[in-house]
């Protein structure tokens, strides 16, 4: 008995015409966000390469460099007359008169025959034995050799501190890489350092104290205390109350926008409106650090049940990344009440 047609399983409907375009615009969704994240880590990464892996690195290679280096004054060396030259230099190099005698005696002493001998054997005595002069101070030939090695043969060291910088980073950690890496051990361990220090009475009495004193300072203390707001503000322990993120109508009644409550509001504008304020940072997007600041009325922000890093998050993507809500609370007679805007709790801000 055959099957009516009624009970056939439908045929797969052919798909639609898809214009380039659209394809195109789908491809580029899927591979935007990976490169844009890509290049905020590299942007990112770069940042803390140049302001604190490189100095750091500087200072233990200079401080390394005072250590270990060897140079002396050019005074009592003389020029290699009648001696072979060197790689780098070839005869600009110098040595202590006694050397150069005896040297001079040794090739004197040798014969047609052993001549190039005798010139190979001067001239590995002599890269133990010569000094390079650099400005008015010499550094041992073997140690200017090296690091030129470790340089290339472009760039050059200039000074005796040029030398024993380049040192330290090859003869003492083998590579760039290795400094680098005991660079970000010591970064790290010094801004824990710097928290346990601060943690104790005399640490915040310092700390408080030199914070003054920079404030103090025309220009920089208005930066220095602009910016230490906002990291304390996104970093340090606060008052929880200081921590929230609400929402506020704006620009106009009936448009809410996100934003951070930040603080007190100020005393004449709390005194001008007659109840209490305070100030909030509405973000603009993408960058969630920069915006607006104003004082608000306590009664007419909205609590939003929301933390800082996903308030964060939804103003980094515009708003396409949307916390998900808090279930509902029930009455009394146990009908749920929806939240007045999506994410937010009923109660108020403060």
């Amino acid at each position: 008995m055959s099957q009516s047609s009624s009970s056939s399983v439908p045929s797969t409907p052919a798909p639609k015409n898809v214009s380039a375009t659209r394809i195109f615009l789908r491809g580029l969704a899927i591979s935007l966000p990976p490169i844009l994240t890509l290049v905020i880590l590299i942007w990112i990464a770069h940042g803390i390469n140049d302001f604190i892996v490189q100095p750091i690195s500087w200072a233990v290679r200079s401080c390394i460099a005072q250590a270990v280096e060897k140079s002396r004054p050019l005074e009592g060396l003389v020029a290699p007359d009648g001696l072979p030259g060197l790689a780098f230099k070839d005869r600009s190099y110098r040595l202590l008169p006694e050397d150069r005698t005896r040297l001079l005696e040794h090739l004197a002493q040798a014969n047609e025959s052993t001549r190039e001998n005798a010139t190979n054997e001067v001239r590995r005595h002599l890269e133990d034995l010569a000094f390079m002069p650099l400005d008015q101070r010499a550094v041992p030939y073997a140690d200017y050799r090296d690091a030129v090695k470790s340089q290339g043969s472009v760039t050059k060291p200039l000074d005796v501190m040029g030398v024993y910088r380049e040192l330290a980073a090859t003869r003492y950690f083998q590579s760039l890489f290795h400094l680098s890496a005991v660079a970000v051990v010591i970064s790290i361990v010094t801004v824990y350092s710097i928290g346990r220090f601060v943690t104790h009475r005399l640490g915040a009495w310092f700390v408080m104290r030199v914070g003054s004193f920079v404030t103090g300072v025309p220009l920089v203390g208005a930066i220095y205390a602009a910016v230490k707001h906002v990291t304390d503000f996104f970093l340090a322990e606060k008052d929880p109350k200081f921590r929230h993120v609400v929402a506020v109508e704006y620009p106009r009644p009936g448009i809410w926008s996100l934003a951070f409550v930040t603080g007190e509001g100020m005393a004449e504008c709390v005194r001008a409106a007659g109840e209490p304020l305070v100030n909030v940072l509405i973000p603009s997007a993408p960058i969630p650090f920069a915006g607006y600041t104003m004082n608000v009325k306590r009664s007419e922000l909205l609590e939003l049940d929301m933390s800082l890093d996903q308030a964060i998050q939804y103003v980094m993507s515009c708003g396409v990344i949307v916390p998900t809500p808090t279930p509902p609370a029930k009455t009394a007679n146990g009908v749920a009440e929806p939240p007045s805007l999506p994410g937010q709790s009923t109660q108020p801000a403060f």
